[in-house]
């Protein structure tokens, strides 16, 4: 996600709070203060910061903080579901394929996901 994808007063989603583990992906509506060259600085008490990932691919920024879990910054709620299919369906094939269950597939199940693997 590019910091010059938001704009002052967008409306923005933040997603990610360490005292609610069951609910991480509940997101808080906040809006966006200021946009500058390395941060993107959310109304409030605090005036949040958020940073690019270091993976520029994803769809969100990073909060700078110096402890803690630092939170997402999402610029639509459909960018939030969509991290959150993402997450969950990630989870899934990490137990789907876990090394107690490998065994049960098939030798073409294995092939068929093999080739979806390779794209």
């Amino acid at each position: 996600m590019d910091i010059k994808s938001f704009k002052p007063r967008q409306t923005v989603y933040i997603v990610g709070d360490e005292r609610r583990p069951r609910d991480k992906f509940s997101a808080v509506k906040a809006e966006v203060a200021k946009v500058g060259r390395k941060y993107v600085t959310i109304s409030g008490r605090w005036g949040e910061r958020f940073r690019e990932a270091h993976n520029r691919d994803m769809p969100y920024l990073i909060e700078e903080t110096e402890y803690g879990s630092p939170r997402l910054l999402f610029p639509s709620e459909d960018a939030v579901r969509e991290y959150q299919e993402r997450e969950e369906l990630k989870e899934w094939v990490r137990v789907a394929a876990g090394w107690d269950k490998i065994g049960r597939y098939t030798l073409e199940q294995l092939r068929a996901v093999k080739k979806i693997l390779e794209g």
